[in-house]
């Protein structure tokens, strides 16, 4: 398994099929260090490793995330949810789902574009 970011988005998420609530996020459009953002902050709010594993100072202050990323939550039994995130000058300012895949019939159940 390959390396991945945490995200916390705003505000409170569920598959929108389901309806199940939606807590963890991931995602690997960051730098993929077990870095943990969260939403309206610019910077890296936290690292999900142990304190001697931890980054430099001046490396967590300098990472940002792209203009549009997505990410993934696996917390619904029945389907992979995705939410697409944008940034504006460099702080992640808006989240919203934009697919749901199902896993029973390995399809798309749900695709919104925005």
């Amino acid at each position: 398994m390959g390396m991945f970011d945490w995200y916390r988005p705003a505000g409170d998420f569920e598959c929108p099929l389901c309806h199940v609530a939606l807590r963890e996020w991931q995602g690997k459009d960051g730098p993929n260090f077990l870095c943990v953002w969260q939403q309206g902050c610019g910077a890296m709010f936290d690292q999900d490793v142990p304190e001697e594993c931890r980054f430099a100072p001046e490396f967590v202050a300098s990472e940002r995330l792209p203009e549009r990323f997505t990410i993934y939550s696996y917390d619904c039994d029945r389907h992979r949810v995705a939410a697409t995130c944008r940034t504006i000058d460099g702080v992640w300012v808006e989240t919203f789902i934009d697919s749901v895949f199902d896993l029973e019939t390995r399809r798309e159940a749900l695709t919104k574009s925005r």
